[in-house]
């Protein structure tokens, strides 16, 4: 059986995601936010690994300050957060992008320093390498079943970096790590 013919879209439907593996190079769009649905946002490090995990004893509980402490001054509402150790997923909700920008950068310069034990203006790094491994990455959810579906993935997450469960591999394609998660059964 073929399929109807489907109408070709005059104008681009613009992306909801950016940043991440998917931006190389210089952005060529601005990143798109939304201030009425949820964002999903994902920071990874790839240099976040050991003592300088985001798990570690010392540095989670500093972390998460920094992460509320500035979510509060720039009008971020967090309703759910996963630290994994390398990288870090928020579902979150903004007031005015200026402000998500802000705290972005406020965010990740700090949470870098406190990492690397740098103080301002000292590089603790080699000239040309980077602390994070991209941009970054976000995406316009949507309420309802996509936002149930982000709070569900953080939550696995969240008990795959505690142990209590194995980490599976997840591709965009099949969604299989798409899964009621119920903590308590």
């Amino acid at each position: 059986m073929s399929r109807a013919p489907k109408q070709i879209s005059f104008f681009k439907v613009p992306s909801k995601i950016h940043g991440g593996a998917t931006c190389a190079g210089n952005p060529r769009t601005s990143r798109p936010l939304s201030t009425k649905m949820p964002i999903h946002l994902v920071m990874r490090s790839s240099r976040a690994v050991g003592g300088r995990s985001f798990r570690a004893k010392q540095l989670a509980p500093q972390i998460d300050a920094v992460i509320k402490k500035h979510a509060k001054l720039n009008g971020v509402k967090i309703y759910r957060f996963a630290n994994a150790g390398d990288h870090l997923h928020f579902a979150l909700k903004i007031t005015k992008p200026e402000l998500f920008k802000k705290f972005l950068r406020v965010v990740s310069g700090l949470i870098a320093r406190l990492v690397l034990k740098a103080e301002k203006g000292s590089a603790k790094l080699r000239s040309g390498s980077r602390f994070w491994d991209a941009r970054p990455f976000t995406r316009v959810a949507t309420w309802g079943k996509s936002f149930d579906i982000l709070c569900s993935y953080l939550a696995l997450n969240n008990w795959e970096a505690l142990g209590f469960m194995k980490h599976t591999k997840r591709d965009g394609k099949r969604k299989l790590w798409i899964v009621k998660f119920d903590p308590d059964p």
